[in-house]
């Protein structure tokens, strides 16, 4: 018998989906498993829904503890897929710099491989609003642009498409809900995670929220993304209007008076 709380969480899945349009009824599917509370809690979500379910643990190294691939093996078609992509992370000094970003661009690369080879095209991933907010600031920090992860994001034109159902729910909740189904999810013990660009952005925001206990500031900073105040962002002679993959939007450049 579902819980309030998985009423909720399910009712902001239906939602993101009728918005967005992440998957059909019947579809065939493809969870991708860290092993972490997130995509467990998502998994055990989307046994609310009418899909053909496939799941795969992208294994990064021989030592990965293996205590939820019974779960996973019980509410889906659970795949084990070995790769060398913690070592490619580390491989060298360059690499350890930024391991983050190799791995994360391997693992997607190993991700739509493996789904290709199952004859999926919607790989779905656990990321929450949380996830959404930070990586906002990540990439006005570190990459000079406005932008963010999408619900539902095209691949190579098209061809495949990663969705978040999760997108809307805060982390908290899930959380809650983790331990309330007492789901067996497993610690992040990258060695990187600690230092990584991201936990220290996650470690700004929870700053800010000590700071402002009557402000909710991340549900402020995302319901910022549904109030694009157009005519107070300004258009330099530079500006850009980036491509979107799968669409036929183009990068555009304004061409302004110089300053």
């Amino acid at each position: 018998m579902s819980t309030k709380l998985e009423k909720i969480l399910v009712g902001h899945i239906k939602q993101a989906n009728a918005w967005w349009q992440l998957f059909a009824p019947g579809e065939k599917v493809l969870v991708g498993i860290s092993g972490g509370k997130d995509s467990l809690a998502l998994l055990e979500l989307l046994q609310s829904f009418d899909l053909r379910i496939e799941s795969v643990h992208l294994q990064l190294s021989e030592k990965e503890p293996d205590s939820y691939h019974n779960f996973c093996r019980e509410r889906s078609h659970f795949h084990i897929h070995k790769t060398n992509i913690g070592e490619e992370a580390f491989a060298s000094d360059a690499n350890k710099k930024n391991p983050c970003f190799i791995c994360m661009r391997r693992r997607r690369q190993a991700i739509v491989e493996f789904a290709n080879s199952r004859a999926i095209k919607t790989i779905v991933y656990g990321h929450h609003r949380d996830d959404v907010i930070e990586t906002l600031f990540l990439n006005q920090l570190y990459s000079r642009e406005i932008s963010t992860m999408l619900p539902n994001q095209p691949l190579l034109q098209g061809e495949f498409h990663i969705v978040r159902p999760l997108y809307t729910i805060p982390q908290k909740l899930l959380i809650s809900y983790a331990r309330e189904k007492e789901i067996p999810y497993v610690e992040n013990d990258c060695p990187a995670i600690k230092k990584s660009r991201r936990m220290e952005i996650r470690r700004l925001l929870d700053d800010l929220e000590k700071s402002n206990p009557k402000i909710d500031i991340r549900d402020n900073l995302f319901h910022s993304l549904k109030k694009i105040n157009l005519p107070f962002i300004p258009k330099f002679p530079d500006y850009k209007i980036i491509e979107i993959p799968g669409t036929n939007v183009r990068e555009k450049k304004f061409e302004g008076p110089k300053i």
